[in-house]
């Protein structure tokens, strides 16, 4: 019932609780769910729990729930003022030791069935009410208070208004029954359902108002105007209340307002919020003035325009304090929810200031980090296109801000859509040139660039550039911004060249405009510098990146932040060009600026000490870099809580450090906990869940537990296509993430069907030079090539490299990568030269753009090396590797893998040399401190066994090599299983030392059981089973079994022929394998025919 006096009995005893030193009273505003979602989070934010802008309010709210049940006993009381629906609080009752929750609620209905222990607050009994009256008005007629109370129907609101009217008033109490008996009000007051008041409540209520109004009419004329504004603003507004010090601002003179306020509460028409903050005016006391005063349009209209007014001169941007602009923000988001869901205050869409207030509290909530509470006005936009009409300007206008609203918290289908429409509507309202349309159509673009959508994008944004150059001028900032945008986007698309030749422009205009030094030009060349990096013009990018630092320097101070920023710029192109100990010189120094400028525990200090440890590890520093990484996850779990996304970054990061140096069961128990955090804390269908859940999956693939990896991939793209669709392109990315586990798993046949519907989506969803278009393109190339499609994956290749050298340019790194990756293709189809020509130039010109000592450049190099040793020149192959070696060891130190890789390689080179002696000790080597480094377990550990088993072998040291090649196979299929290709490898590589033993009669079962799994597993086209199949036959021979070798030799020359072309070395070694075979049967014609093709 309202007006029972049920929220002032819950006011006190919420008082009580605060005098006797609660930690915790709350007290939440409860008319519907959203109200209270909203006040749950905002109480969240106030007790510190973190809130990124991309989280839903109700995993935030989750947050305080869980808190609080895991918190230590505490006495904390919760109010639920005001409750329509018992449905609303499900799910969001506070739970915990010493917690106590309190609902206030006008409905009888459906509250038993949930538990509640359930306190009526109705009217009071006639002694209560008589006592009350007498008591406050100093009157003992005791018949005339009973017949009061009757009339009122002992109505505690209505009884105690009653007796601050008479008192304020000098009534006596028969006096003030013949006022109410006789007043001229004829029309009952409408009633809320289920409510039943006498009308002389409704008098009474009104009576109160008039005799406010004419005693301030008499006594202070100014304060009468004042209190009517008071009455206007606060029965529209939020029946929760109004923050008192918007109130003070009705009027120029302050001081009146606060005194006609304290006037209004001392005669109960006015009440406080629990914490003060707020003037609330009784829902029914509202209603009586609505019914009333408010009864005619004219009345109506100046009401609206006075808590519009209200509404209107609230000045976000004047605050210079965040925190208090979040708060004002805050609050105005409670008005809008309020006014949107009280059908008394629709009306107040219509008046300008109202709905153009919403368009910017939209804005401001969202520029404030306040995206998701932002998004609870949803309804509020509805209501003022209800009112406004479509078109309205401030209907597109909030409906504009809106759409940013859902972008900034990641929901960018709903923001697109409005985006969208808004654009449609501008062109039809405004015009295709009005400035609010070219801004439509920047802010489509804008969401259509984060969404992947780039030639879409840049269609827009070159039309807003045309535009706003021919509307506004080239030099207007409007027109500059825009162009920086499309600048961004050609990046974005891999147009470099554009972008590089727009952000020259913008550089020029920059200092032409603002001048050298500038904050403007700063930023400009910073740019203009940071193209070029990505460009792979990396002299450029350090010649550009230096004069920065030495311009921010000299004008903003060597200890500015925008001094420390350029410094990690200029390191980070140093760490792209190779030029390490520059790199970690300046990582070193920015970290020793931060702690001294900000504290050891600041998070820029943190992340300072993170970029540091990441380019030690590139450097191979790896204990030092694990050193770091740990403090810093330490660190932010002490000052941040275990919770804190940055935490969770941290221990990413470490896991991923454990990662590289092998400790993969150390880096997936983090990435575990990590996944377990995300779910528990945002749920499971957050974007930055899955991106976890994509993490460990990763992790177990690199730890060969493929079983594992690629149940968590497949759930990854059916949630990542379920969220955001089958085309978008972290989708893309999910489906191409799980063919690569498919491809190491040997599915080779299901991660081409993937890989093959990524490209056709890529090419139809980003276009057909997206820089995302082709490295999908390369990874289906890499796919074929490892079916033995080799013709296919060439003609992939070759198709990259040209579109890589046509849109990036001949020296971007992504052309020489592909470059690299043809030349790869040419060596496995045995186009030797082809290949070495190109190995040859990639290596020529990553000496000219990255300098000869950078990892990339000593990669490539390997790789010539190797092209060189297919081709059997191995003088020259040793040459490089022993060369490149040295290099390793020299700039990432003799345990990086990078060097371990490098001396393996020299080893493979030496034995191909049959320098076997210099061979086996770099073996055995490379083994010890691989099993020391990665762990006996990782799969390089594995190869690294194999490689040595292989020399023992081709040495004679059989005895030695066995046991090697059993324990790799062993370790081999329950590492990454039985049928997994470097199993199925391993399986051959013992079968063949059994046979150089003489040991046909076990050789013969594993090289027939390698036959068949490659067959099964990797298809009978394979280029391995083609190989292992040349294995068995040769096996077969060696034990006299000509019958059945020679159909294999058969089979295996025309299966090469046709897969790897005539000339293939496979194919020459099978062709050989086969004569010798007919020779051996007496087939002499056969075998010399065989012997004599070129």
């Amino acid at each position: 019932m309202r007006g029972s006096g049920k929220t002032q009995l819950a006011a006190a005893v919420a008082a009580r609780c605060k005098e006797e030193g609660w930690p915790l009273v709350a007290w939440i505003h409860a008319a519907s769910r959203k109200h209270i979602i909203a006040n749950l989070y905002q109480l969240a934010l106030q007790i510190g729990i973190d809130a990124p802008k991309n989280i839903p309010l109700e995993v935030i709210v989750q947050r305080l729930l869980d808190r609080l049940r895991s918190a230590e006993v505490a006495n904390r009381l919760f109010v639920f003022d005001n409750v329509e629906n018992p449905d609303d609080l499900k799910g969001l009752i506070p739970e915990g030791a010493g917690v106590r929750t309190l609902v206030t609620t006008p409905h009888h209905l459906g509250w038993d069935r949930l538990g509640w222990l359930r306190l009526t607050v109705g009217a009071f009994d006639r002694e209560q009410s008589v006592s009350l009256l007498c008591e406050h008005t100093g009157d003992t007629h005791r018949e005339a208070a009973d017949r009061i109370a009757d009339a009122l129907g002992d109505l505690p609101a209505a009884i105690t208004q009653a007796a601050a009217t008479a008192q304020q008033g000098g009534y006596s109490l028969s006096g003030y029954l013949d006022r109410l008996s006789h007043h001229p009000l004829t029309s009952r007051m409408s009633h809320l359902e289920g409510d039943d008041y006498p009308d002389a409540v409704g008098i009474a209520l009104l009576m109160t108002y008039e005799q406010v109004l004419e005693q301030l009419r008499t006594e202070h004329p100014q304060q009468e105007r004042i209190a009517v504004s008071l009455f206007d603003a606060l029965s529209l507004l939020a029946a929760s209340g109004v923050p008192t010090h918007w109130l003070l601002r009705l009027d120029g003179d302050s001081d009146a307002v606060r005194d006609t306020l304290s006037f209004l509460k001392s005669a109960a028409i006015f009440q406080e919020s629990s914490n003060g903050n707020k003037t609330i005016i009784h829902w029914l006391q509202g209603h009586v003035y609505r019914e009333t005063y408010l009864n005619d349009q004219k009345k109506l209209g100046e009401a609206r325009r006075c808590a519009a007014t209200l509404l209107g001169e609230i000045d976000v941007d004047r605050l210079e304090n965040v925190e208090q602009r979040r708060d004002e923000t805050h609050h105005l988001i409670e008005q809008f929810l309020s006014v949107t869901s009280q059908e008394y205050s629709h009306s107040l869409f219509s008046e300008p200031q109202v709905s153009s207030k919403l368009a910017e509290t939209l804005h401001d909530a969202t520029s404030l980090g306040m995206s998701q509470l932002a998004l609870g006005l949803t309804d509020s936009v509805t209501q003022a296109c209800d009112v406004l009409g479509p078109h309205h300007p401030d209907t597109l206008a909030s409906r504009n801000n809106l759409a940013g609203t859902y972008r900034a918290s990641g929901r960018l289908d709903k923001a697109i859509a409005l985006y969208e429409q808004n654009l449609e509507d501008s062109i039809r309202v405004l015009g295709t040139d009005h400035p609010g349309t070219l801004t439509s159509r920047l802010n489509l673009a804008g969401a259509y660039q984060a969404a992947g959508r780039l030639d879409e994008a840049i269609t827009l944004y070159e039309q807003v550039f045309s535009g706003r150059s021919r509307v506004l001028g080239p030099d207007h900032r409007s027109t500059l911004t825009a162009r920086d945008h499309l600048a961004d986007t050609y990046w974005e698309a891999g147009r470099l060249d554009e972008a590089i030749t727009l952000k020259k422009q913008i550089l020029a205009d920059a200092m032409r405009i603002m001048g050298p030094d500038s904050p403007g030009t700063l930023a400009s060349r910073h740019s203009l510098a940071a193209t070029y990096r990505d460009a792979g013009r990396l002299d450029e990018a350090i010649t550009l990146y230096k004069q920065n630092l030495d311009d921010v320097a000299r004008v903003m101070g060597p200890h500015h932040p925008e001094t420390l920023a350029s410094r990690h710029s200029l390191a980070g192109a140093f760490r792209d060009a190779g030029r390490l100990d520059e790199a970690i010189a300046l990582y070193q120094e920015n970290l020793e600026e931060f702690a001294r400028l900000a504290g050891p525990d600041h998070p820029h200090t943190l992340s300072a000490r993170n970029q540091l440890a990441g380019i030690y590890r590139d450097a191979g520093r790896l204990d030092e870099a694990i050193s770091l990484f740990e403090r810093n996850l330490e660190d932010r779990t002490r000052t941040l809580g275990l919770d804190h996304p940055e935490t969770l970054a941290s221990r990413h990061s470490l896991a991923g450090a454990y990662r590289d140096t092998g400790r993969l069961d150390e880096a997936i128990a983090l990435f575990e906990q990590n996944l377990t955090d995300f779910i528990r804390i945002l749920g499971p269908d957050r974007p930055d869940t899955f991106t976890s859940r994509s993490t460990l999956a990763s992790a177990y693939q690199a730890a060969g537990r493929l079983d594992e990896a690629i149940p968590l991939f497949e759930q990854n793209l059916e949630d990542r296509t379920r969220t955001l669709g089958p085309a978008h392109p972290v989708t893309l990315t999910s489906r191409g993430n799980l063919a690569g586990a498919y491809r190491e798993a040997g599915r080779l046949d299901e991660a081409i069907r993937l890989f093959e519907q990524n490209l056709e989506d890529s090419i139809r969803v980003l276009g057909p030079h997206d820089p995302r278009t082709l490295t999908s393109r390369d990874h289906l190339a890499g796919a074929y090539r490892e079916a033995g499609r080799l013709d296919e994956a060439i003609r992939l290749f070759e198709q990259n490299l040209a579109d890589f050298a046509r849109l990036a340019g001949p020296d971007h790194l992504d052309t020489l990568t592909s470059r690299g990756n043809l030349a790869n293709a040419y060596q496995a189809a045995g186009r030797l030269d082809q290949a070495i020509s190109l190995f040859e130039r990639n290596l020529t010109d990553f000496i000219r753009v990255l300098g000869p000592d950078h990892p990339e450049t000593l990669a490539w190099r390997d790789n010539l090396a190797g092209a060189y040793q297919a081709a059997g020149r191995l003088n020259e192959a040793i040459a490089l590797f022993e060369r490149n070696l040295t290099d390793f060891i020299r700039v990432l130190g003799s345990h990086h893998p990078e060097t371990l890789a490098s001396r393996g390689n020299l080893a493979g080179a030496y034995q191909a040399a049959g320098r076997l002696d210099r061979a086996i000790p770099l073996l055995q080597q490379n083994l010890e401190d691989r099993t020391r480094i990665l762990g006996p377990d990782h799969r390089d550990t594995l190869a690294s066994r194999n490689n040595l088993a292989g020399a023992y072998q081709a040495a004679g040291r059989l005895d030695q090599a066995i046991p090697l090649l059993q324990q790799t196979l062993d370790d081999s299929a329950r590492i990454l299983g039985p049928h997994h290709p470097r199993t199925l490898t391993s399986r051959n590589n013992l079968a063949g030392a059994y046979q150089a033993a003489g040991r046909l009669s076990e050789a013969i079962p594993l090289f027939e059981q390698a036959l068949t799994d490659h067959t099964y597993i990797l298809g009978p086209h394979h280029p391995d089973t083609l190989n292992t199949r040349n294995n068995l036959a040769g096996a077969y021979q060696a034990a006299g079994r000509l019958h059945e070798a020679i159909p294999l030799f058969e089979q295996a020359l025309t299966d090469c022929t046709y897969v790897l072309g005539p000339h293939h070395p496979l194919t020459l070694s099978t062709r050989n394998h086969l004569a010798n075979a007919y020779l051996a049967v007496g087939r002499s014609e056969e075998a010399r025919k065989l012997f004599g093709t070129p």
